[in-house]
C-alpha cells in the first residue's frame, strides 16, 4: 500500500520551469538533467516494487528534519517486523571500488552512497525512538540503471543492482508477516512529519523580470497556442485545456517560483503573457483564492 506517492521535488519543478523561461547556465543545466535522471530512476524502482505486491506500506520522497539538518529518504518499505530504507541511484557507466571509495573512469571520487544511507538510517532510528518505536531498519543502496558496473566491489548485502531487485523484493514478500496496526500508526506519523515547504539552498538565482512570460503547455512545454475564452489549445502538440485551468496552473507555477511575492491580478496578467484581460484573470483568482483588500488594491492567497 502506497501511503505517499512519488512526485517531482520542489527543486525539480523549479528547474523545469526555469529551463523554459530563461537560459540556464551549464551548471544549472547539469543540475536539472541530474534531477530528471534521478527521478526517472526512482520511478523505475517504484514500478519494480509495485510488481512485487508486498504486504507493506510504502512512503516515497520523505523529507524530514533532524535538528538543523534536512534529509530525504527516497523510499521506505514498512513491514510488521522491519523498515527497509532505499537510497536509489540512477548512475550509468563504469566505476571502480578502491580503498572504500567509488572512482569514475576519469578518476573522480564519488561520495559514498552507503555512508549516505547509513546517516539517514541513524537519523530515522533516533526519530522513531523519540516516538517510542524501535523497529529494525535495514538500508540498501539500489543502482537501478542496468548500464552501470562497479569493478572490484566486494560482496555487500546492502548494495542491490537492477538485475537483483526483483529477487530482493520476492524474498521480502515471502517472509513478511501480515501488517500490524502499530505499523500503520508509525507510517502515518512519518508521513505527517514530511516537510512540504523545504526549498534547497542551491537553487539558481532569478527575478520576475528575467523570465519569459506566458503559459507553458502541460504536455510539451510550448508557449505557442490558439485560444478562445473557454479553451487554450497548444499549437505544437494539440493539448486542449480549459482557459481557467491553464491560468490557475500558471498561478501555481508563479507561487512555486516566487513564494514570498503577493499574488495580484496585474502580476498574474503579466505572468500569463498579457493575453487574457485583467478581468478574466481576476475571475479565476477570485474563484480559487481568498481575496485580501488593502485600500484600493487587493491581493490573493
Amino acid at each position: 500500500m502506497i501511503l505517499k506517492e512519488r512526485t517531482e521535488s520542489v527543486q525539480y519543478r523549479i528547474l523545469e520551469s526555469l529551463n523554459f523561461r530563461k537560459i540556464l547556465s551549464s551548471s544549472e543545466k547539469t543540475q536539472f538533467e541530474n534531477q530528471v535522471k534521478g527521478f526517472n530512476g526512482e520511478k523505475q524502482f517504484d514500478n519494480e516494487l509495485k510488481r512485487a505486491c508486498i504486504d507493506g506500506l510504502v512512503i516515497n520522497d520523505l523529507l524530514l528534519k533532524a535538528s538543523d539538518t534536512y534529509y530525504q529518504i527516497d523510499s521506505l518499505l514498512i513491514t510488521t517486523d522491519r523498515i527497509y530504507l532505499y537510497e536509489i541511484k540512477n548512475y550509468s557507466g563504469t566505476f571502480h571500488f578502491r580503498d572504500g571509495n567509488l572512482y569514475s573512469e576519469s578518476g573522480h571520487i564519488i561520495q559514498s552512497h552507503s555512508a549516505q544511507a547509513d546517516r539517514k538510517k541513524a537519523y530515522l532510528h533516533n526519530l522513531l525512538l523519540k516516538y517510542g518505536n524501535q523497529k529494525t531498519i535495514s538500508t540498501y543502496v539500489v543502482y537501478i540503471n542496468p548500464d552501470f558496473y562497479i569493478y572490484s566491489l566486494p560482496k555487500m548485502d546492502s548494495v542491490i543492482f537492477s538485475g537483483q531487485l526483483a529477487n530482493h523484493f520476492k524474498d521480502i514478500k515471502n517472509n513478511a508477516p501480515f501488517l500490524s496496526e502499530s505499523s500503520f500508526k508509525m507510517a502515518d506519523k512519518l508521513v505527517s512529519l514530511h516537510d512540504d515547504c523545504y526549498r534547497p539552498s542551491n537553487l539558481p538565482e532569478y527575478e520576475f523580470t528575467q523570465l519569459k512570460k506566458g503559459i507553458l503547455c502541460p504536455d510539451c512545454f510550448s508557449f505557442d497556442f490558439t485560444a478562445s475564452r473557454q479553451f487554450r489549445i497548444c499549437s505544437n502538440c494539440g493539448c486542449r485545456e480549459k482557459t481557467s485551468e491553464a491560468i490557475l496552473r500558471s498561478v501555481e507555477e508563479y507561487r512555486l517560483l516566487f513564494p514570498e511575492k503577493q499574488i495580484t491580478k496585474h502580476l498574474i496578467y503579466l505572468w500569463c503573457g498579457s493575453v487574457w484581460s485583467v478581468s478574466r484573470i481576476q475571475d479565476v483568482l477570485s474563484s480559487n483564492f481568498h481575496t485580501h483588500y488593502s485600500g484600493r488594491s487587493s491581493y490573493y492567497s
